[in-house]
């Protein structure tokens, strides 16, 4: 694969960080959905850095892909890590439309399985990431 030019280490490096905010925020989600009440605030404060840093995280995702495949990268996981980053978007869109705080709030043990499988695909998508980008940035992963 080759180790993308160093131009490219800032970005890798703010992915890194990305990725670090979103775990740390998903371990806290994990912890709070464990209790039998929602704590209001606690929810909010972290499901808004999960979103800040998630959203961070897919722009640098899809620019690295495209600067990769632009300067002639033949990794075919490229185009294709690139496609599901647009389209976990979408997926991401809906579960934070679903789940309101109000909603949350509302139906707490719902939204504590919902919040699960959410966890799980975005752990699966930075792993995913990772394994993809970490080929071409070796140096910075």
């Amino acid at each position: 694969m080759g180790v993308a030019p160093p131009a490219y280490k800032m970005r890798m490096e703010d992915l890194r960080r990305h990725h670090a905010q979103m775990l740390a925020a998903l371990d806290q989600l994990e912890q709070l959905t464990q209790s039998p009440a929602c704590d209001e605030k606690a929810v909010t404060a972290v499901r808004y850095r999960l979103t800040r840093a998630s959203s961070a995280r897919r722009r640098e995702v899809v620019a690295l892909c495209e600067r990769l495949i632009a300067s002639g990268a033949k990794d075919p996981g490229l185009p294709a890590l690139r496609d599901a980053t647009l389209a976990s978007r979408a997926a991401s869109s809906r579960h934070i439309g679903t789940w309101t705080l109000q909603e949350v709030v509302a139906d707490w043990a719902q939204y504590a399985r919902a919040s699960a499988t959410m966890r799980a695909s975005l752990r699966r998508e930075i792993a995913r990431e990772q394994q993809i980008l970490g080929q071409h940035f070796q140096e910075a992963m």
